[in-house]
């Protein structure tokens, strides 16, 4: 197996410009925004067909975010992590649903708790917060206490 996952990561590193890391039967691979979406292409065609989550993590200190998908090829057991950064004052990234059509949701979801567009998916709107007048409530800077103070009097 773990030559399996070298030679996926070969194949990436050299089309693009990466860092990554294999542990048991993961990949972890840290990409510039650019190739995203050339590298969830990539991994599809490596028989990775399966797209298990979508999602953020919010490193305000930084300034931006972390953008990732996880990926499942069922055939050989492996799985992997393709992560971005991206800036908080434009967080954008292209739609992986060109790729795998379950991104949509997902990507929605992320939309709607970190306020990031995934450019090409035209489902971004409200999934759970219709009416939210809000920011995004998954981003650090939040202050959910200030929120309902301010909108119940609590």
């Amino acid at each position: 197996m773990q030559e399996l996952l070298k030679e996926i990561v070969e194949g990436i590193r050299a089309k693009f410009r990466i860092e990554h890391e294999i542990r048991d039967n993961c990949i972890f691979i840290k990409a510039q925004k650019a190739d995203y979406l050339n590298i969830a292409q990539y991994l599809e065609s490596c028989g990775f067909k399966r797209l298990l989550t979508v999602s953020a993590i919010d490193w305000n200190d930084e300034n931006e975010f972390e953008v990732y998908f996880i990926v499942h090829n069922p055939e050989e057991g492996v799985y992997t992590k393709v992560s971005t950064r991206i800036p908080r004052d434009m967080p954008v990234v292209q739609s992986l649903s060109p790729i795998w059509e379950n991104s949509l949701m997902h990507e929605r979801e992320t939309w709607e708790l970190f306020g990031i567009t995934f450019e090409g998916n035209n489902l971004l709107k409200p999934l759970f917060l219709e009416k939210w007048e809000g920011p995004p409530p998954f981003r650090k800077d939040f202050d959910w206490r200030e929120y309902v103070e301010n909108v119940w009097g609590i």
